[in-house]
């Protein structure tokens, strides 16, 4: 895979959205390691983080309300380890899971801070990421930036791993050329650590959980990976990005996160009531 330079790809302010505390890292945390003048990237987050983590099914066992705090404190120390002034860092607090219930207010703060920041990048979820709030924050992000010249368009990925398709990555069903890899191999420890900030995250941060969030394999899979990235071009919106399968992609973004949120509260009532993982599958 020919990688690209990150300072060619961002070469002026750059300003990303992240839906929650961690997409950022988890997306772009290499490439913001390997861009000089820091004080240019800005980040907003535009959800509270209030639902992660939280048990499937059990209201009884919702997290403490400190948990956005929590998570707002981790965000300040993972881009702190990146370098990125905490003054750059925008905590928006839109409920978490229910950004698509915000969409006018979401475009206002959006389109305000676009026109005090005049960034040349926004950075924003890929268009058929998994979580409602990605793809949320994508609309908002289409919507305020139609008809302007700047700023230019760029997708990041975070939920391209799908059990459904062949090879399980989403990426793969892209024409390469319009990708663009960066090697992060370089900063992959720093991103580690950066991610391990993120400790509601990556450790078993409730007495009920059985599972982190992002468990050792997955931050270790995005530290070592190139990340890669897709500027967005208006004459291929939606599904016509990928170059086959578009209808079973199509299929596949609807299913798949109903099967996952199904799974997850079975094992979940499995566990309560006593049973073993793996008699509930």
């Amino acid at each position: 895979m020919v990688t690209t330079n990150p300072q060619h790809i961002f070469p002026g302010k750059l300003l990303i959205l992240a839906p929650h505390m961690d997409d950022e890292v988890l997306a772009c945390g290499g490439t913001i390691a390997q861009l000089p003048q820091k004080e240019r990237i800005q980040v907003v987050y535009a959800t509270d983080g209030a639902m992660s983590p939280v048990p499937p099914g059990c209201l009884s066992d919702l997290p403490p309300e400190a948990l956005p705090d929590i998570r707002i404190k981790e965000a300040l120390e993972a881009m702190g380890r990146l370098g990125v002034p905490a003054a750059n860092l925008h905590f928006w607090g839109f409920p978490d899971a229910r950004l698509q219930d915000y969409a006018a207010p979401l475009r206002r703060r959006l389109g305000d801070l676009i026109d005090e920041l005049q960034p040349d990048q926004l950075l924003v979820p890929f268009r058929y990421d998994r979580h409602p709030d990605h793809l949320a924050l994508h609309r908002a992000a289409l919507a305020v930036a139609e008809g302007l010249e700047r700023p230019e368009i760029v997708e990041y990925f975070v939920y391209y791993r799908w059990q459904l398709l062949p090879g399980k990555d989403l990426r793969r069903f892209i024409p390469p050329e319009k990708l663009w890899p960066v090697d992060i191999s370089g900063q992959a420890e720093l991103k580690q650590q950066a991610l391990q900030c993120y400790r509601s995250q990556t450790t078993c941060f409730y007495p009920w959980q059985t599972r982190a969030i992002l468990p050792p394999a997955r931050v270790e899979e995005v530290s070592r990976d190139p990340e890669i990235f897709l500027r967005y071009d208006t004459r291929q919106p939606g599904a016509a990005v990928f170059d086959r399968a578009r209808t079973w992609i199509r299929l596949v973004h609807r299913l798949e996160p109903r099967l996952k949120v199904w799974k997850d509260r079975l094992l979940h009532r499995s566990r309560k009531n006593g049973v073993p993982d793996g008699s509930a599958a």
